[in-house]
């Protein structure tokens, strides 16, 4: 691996000294040309008629999860309260002092 990386940085360079600037120049607009047409395809794929479709139900389906989510969380709340409240009574049942076996009053 170590020899490796200085072979390739030697066969680069003289690559780059063989190459004419014409041949830059030439590189460079291809390398513009497929930039171009990168974007010429995302731009066709942001206007399609199947991906704006699939973006929609991808968005009904998240604010349908999300109200879904939101009812069970309400539901969890309520059973939380009923929990605490029963905690709560116990927890009292047993800390008072006046049960009958109380001899201390």
């Amino acid at each position: 691996m170590r020899v490796i990386a200085p072979i390739a940085a030697v066969a680069l360079l003289a690559l780059a000294a063989a190459c004419s600037p014409g041949d830059h120049q030439g590189a460079g607009a291809d390398v513009k040309d497929a930039g171009r047409s990168v974007a010429n395809a995302a731009a066709g794929i942001a206007h399609n008629a199947d991906v704006k479709r699939a973006e929609a139900d991808l968005r009904q389906g998240g604010h349908a999860a999300a109200q879904d989510f939101r009812k069970l969380a309400a539901e969890a709340k309520i059973e939380a309260h009923k929990l605490s409240g029963d905690t709560r009574g116990a927890t009292h049942d047993v800390t008072r002092h006046d049960h009958p076996d109380d001899r201390s009053g």
